[in-house]
């Protein structure tokens, strides 16, 4: 499996990634019987596995993981043996690409009771020398997937307990309904988006400067629905400004490319009329002012662009 290995080096925290990569890509390969290895990038800190699999989860790979961590935590014997192509057949499950293989002589490494597998490279002599592998991430890539992870993590779980723990406070609920309400608050968030587009936008145009200006005041609105508003709104020579009541006063701007006008020039200026900050590109820009009264605000905005 050699062939498949990228931006190795020999140190002892390799050779623990290493032995650790075997452990657990054996460990998932019980749990999905068509995972194929795509290649494995090894580094000090935290490396990375890509799979091939017809689908694949964060509950598969969490079993995976928890088998792995039982074989490393029972300090299994690493072996290395050296044999021919004619004589693989003695190693049962044997994981092997022999067509990459030069010659006859091929190294066989031995997770005891666990695994086979061709490779070349450093292991440790016992599975108790990884002292355990944490799955750092999960995620779909070019090919199937990749799964990074850290050896002797114990700090990064500690630090990954207290998030956890945060954030049950946060959330108000207990561990084992984590997901539940996370979900939940997530349909919530999405019921009001619906409900906030289903909202009529009520707008105003007018000339001014010789541009069509369309206008908008509107109260604790989602921003990014204002920003796709003013996107169907914008046309031939045309400012868009929307004024959004929230905690702060924000003024959105938007101008045609053939308006002659800049956007982030605009704001700019209304920062120093009405002391704001924010800022942004030609077409679009977007700034926070202590202005309160947004017909002010929205007057200011035309006199900026007459």
């Amino acid at each position: 499996m050699e062939d498949e290995l990228e931006g190795v080096n020999e140190s002892r925290k390799i050779s623990m990634m290493h032995t650790a990569e075997h452990i657990f890509f054996k460990a998932l390969e019980k749990q999905v019987k068509t995972l194929k290895l795509d290649k494995i990038k090894l580094d000090e800190n935290e490396s990375s596995l890509f799979v091939m699999a017809e689908n694949l989860d964060w509950e598969t790979v969490f079993k995976a993981e928890e088998e792995a961590n039982r074989i490393i935590k029972e300090n299994r014997k690493v072996n290395a043996h050296e044999t021919t192509k004619a004589d693989i057949g003695k190693f049962p499950g044997l994981r092997i690409k022999l067509e990459r293989i030069e010659g006859e002589n091929v190294r066989v490494v031995e997770v005891e009771g666990h695994d086979f597998s061709a490779c070349s490279g450093k292991h440790c002599e016992s599975t108790a020398e990884v002292k355990n592998i944490l799955i750092t991430k999960f995620r779909k890539s070019a090919n199937g997937y990749e799964i990074r992870f850290k050896v002797d993590a114990e700090e990064e779980i500690f630090r990954l307990a207290r998030t956890a723990r945060r954030a049950l406070e946060a959330l108000g609920t207990e561990q084992e309904k984590v997901i539940p309400t996370i979900n939940n608050l997530k349909a919530d968030v999405e019921s009001l988006k619906k409900a906030m587009k289903s909202q009529k936008l009520e707008t105003k145009e007018e000339i001014v400067g010789g541009l069509c200006f369309v206008s908008g005041v509107f109260e604790g609105m989602d921003k990014r629905l204002l920003i796709d508003k003013a996107s169907e709104l914008i046309k031939e020579k045309t400012i868009i400004c929307f004024i959004n009541k929230a905690d702060t006063m924000q003024v959105l701007i938007m101008c045609s490319s053939d308006s002659g006008k800049d956007a982030s020039a605009i704001v700019n200026a209304l920062n120093e009329k009405l002391g704001g900050k924010g800022g942004g590109k030609q077409n679009f820009a977007m700034c926070s002012v202590n202005e309160g009264n947004a017909d002010k605000a929205l007057n200011a905005v035309k006199e900026i662009i007459s």
